[in-house]
Formats: structure tokens, C-alpha cells, sequence
């Protein structure tokens, strides 16, 4: 099954559209996002999506979800279209393939305005869930083979390299989950490590455990080499400092992500040293109707942690609206 990328909502070139009024603008469709819009819609808000690419998240690329309840195991593109479907019944608007350009706030209203190649979206409420992107490794030649031999995504990927010999660079659930998936696939599937030992759940470990994937501890990727293509890489054993070269069809590169969170801080939501946005228990930001939630947010990244932002700040949305003793002064600015 694969998300419907057919949207009469998406973005058209050439055909900026005028103000656009809502009640609550969430910035990001993935679980954190999908989540605030649905409660936000059913409270009877005029809600409206935001979303850069198509709605889904990053938990759209997983192979397999073990740890969301309800499933005992489901394809993350799976759970993604089901959230999907619900957003689509709650009466949220969506609007997929468009990127937020800018935000502001008007001096006379309070209401925050959100720049985008549609045209401007006016709300009183932000709602912002915009996930994280992926961490790179930042290494010799890892930029120009992306796409070459590189990725980041082993469902998106992995069939490419049927019958191949595959690496897999990181030790939490997400590279333990693609190893696993990809030993089905491939002929031959490493998992490298800079640690002795594995960050995933018990679960995961013992699932990879199990499996052909040969583990590769206390090994760092020093280097990519190739001309057009990727042809082997650089490891290093971090305990001896000795280097070798690994003959590789493909690498997928798994260390979790990076918050999305450049456009916040921007506007002057305040962020953690790793960029990270610091939310109170309601989900509330340091700028009164700024409201943030799922993976680009301080604290623990997992579907169900993101689903649970969402509902929390789309109930604090709803109090803030709702609320006649609102905190936003006329005049103010960020």
C-alpha cells in the first residue's frame, strides 16, 4: 500500500492564492501533527495541515512498528494511511506539498500569518510538527553518493538492492529494524556499531539476535568511496584505530534525526543546544499561541509519544482560542 501522492490540495505554481483565515494552522503531517488536527477539527475548529511533503511522517518509511498499541505489528506506510483517513474524516483541511516559507505575526490581531508559494495563511493558533530530518554521518563522500549507493531509508530503498551485499550504520531501533528487513532482501546484511553494544529495546536486540545480519561492533564508517556509484567504504575499529576497506553494494545510514525546527527558531521560539524546542506540559512554546509537539521537541522520540503531543496541544489550542482573557496583547511582535 503506498500513500496517495493524488491531491487536489497540492501545491500549483504560478497560482498564489489570497489570505486564507483559520483558527488553527499545523505546521507538519506527521503522527504529532495528524494527531492535533484531528482533535483540533472535532472540537469544531477551523483546522487546516501545512505539510511539505505528503502527510505521513517520518514513521511512513519504517518497515515494521511493533511497539504502537492497538498493532501488534503494522507497516509504518500502513499506519500512516490510516491516520490519514482519519484526518481526512475529521473535516481538517490538508494541504500537501506546501512548505512554509516564513512566519509573522500581525501587530493589530495577534494572529500569526504563514508564508508559503500558495499564498498566506492567517491563524490565530500554530501548531508546530514538523518532525526531524535525518542524521547524517558527515564523512568523505557520503553528500555525493547519496542516492548512489547511500540512503536513509531501507523501505524506500531496499528493494533496489535485491541480492546484493547491504551495511547498515547505527544501533538503535531504527538501523536494528532496517538490518532485519533488509537481511530478507539482500544476500548478504551488515550492521555497524561505534558501540559493544546495542541501543534498541530488548525486543529489537533480540529480533536481530536471531537474524543473519552480521554485526560489526566497535566500527565507524571513516569514508565513502566511488566514482558514479558507490563501490566499497572506510571502516575504523575505534578500539585499535586499524581501517579497512568493505566491499558494499549500498549503505543505509540510521542514527535517528536531527529536530526540523530551523523555521521556529527563526520567529524566536526558544530551542534546547541540540535544537530541540522547549515546550511546557501543555505543549506551549515561549510565545503565547505557539504550540509544538512530536519529534522536534525535547524528550523521548516514539509514534505513541508524538500522538499523545498532539492531543495535548490541540486541547491547549482549543483553551487558548476559546479563552476571552487571551495572553497576546495588541501590538505585540516577536
Amino acid at each position: 500500500m503506498k500513500i496517495d501522492l493524488n491531491t487536489s490540495n497540492k501545491e500549483e505554481e504560478g497560482k498564489p492564492r489570497e489570505d486564507l483565515d483559520w483558527e488553527v494552522a499545523v505546521i507538519g503531517g506527521g503522527p504529532a501533527g495528524m494527531t492535533a488536527a484531528i482533535y483540533t477539527a472535532r472540537y469544531g475548529l477551523k483546522t487546516v495541515i501545512l505539510e511539505e511533503k505528503v502527510l505521513g511522517g517520518a514513521q511512513a518509511t519504517s518497515p515494521g512498528i511493533e511497539n504502537y498499541p492497538g498493532f501488534t505489528w503494522i507497516s509504518g506506510i500502513d499506519l500512516a494511511n490510516k491516520m490519514k483517513e482519519q484526518v481526512k474524516a475529521s473535516g481538517a483541511d490538508v494541504k500537501e506539498i506546501t512548505e512554509v516559507k516564513n512566519i509573522s505575526r500581525d501587530g493589530e490581531s495577534g494572529d500569526f500569518i504563514l508564508e508559503t508559494r500558495r499564498g498566506n495563511y492567517r491563524t490565530k493558533v500554530v501548531i508546530y510538527a514538523t518532525g526531524g530530518g535525518h542524521r547524517h554521518l558527515d564523512v568523505p563522500g557520503e553528500e555525493r553518493l547519496t542516492g548512489r549507493g547511500v540512503s536513509y531509508c531501507a523501505t524506500c530503498d531496499g528493494p533496489l538492492f535485491r541480492e546484493k551485499t547491504v551495511a547498515v550504520v547505527g544501533g538503535g531501533n531504527t538501523a536494528t529494524t532496517e538490518a532485519v528487513y533488509l537481511s530478507d532482501l539482500t544476500e548478504k546484511t551488515y550492521l555497524i556499531h561505534r558501540r559493544d553494544e546495542l541501543r534498541a529495546e530488548n525486543a529489537m536486540r533480540e529480533t536481530i539476535f536471531d537474524s543473519p545480519v552480521e554485526i560489526l561492533w566497535d566500527h565507524i564508517v571513516k569514508e565513502f568511496r566511488g566514482d558514479d556509484m558507490l563501490d566499497y567504504i572506510i571502516i575504523e575499529d575505534v578500539k585499535t584505530g586499524d581501517t579497512r576497506r568493505m566491499e558494499v553494494d549500498g549503505v543505509f545510514v540510521a542514527l535517528g534525526s536531527d529536530p526540523n525546527s530551523d523555521l521556529a527558531r527563526s520567529f524566536g521560539v526558544q530551542t534546547n543546544a541540540k535544537g530541540e524546542i522547549l515546550v511546557d506540559a501543555d505543549q506551549s512554546t515561549n510565545i503565547p499561541g505557539f504550540f509544538a509537539a512530536g519529534d522536534v521537541v525535547q524528550g523521548m522520540k516514539q509514534i505513541a509519544v508524538a500522538v499523545g503531543h498532539g492531543a495535548i496541544a490541540a486541547d491547549s489550542a482549543y483553551t487558548y482560542i476559546r479563552d476571552e482573557k487571551r495572553e497576546t496583547p495588541r501590538g505585540y511582535s516577536a
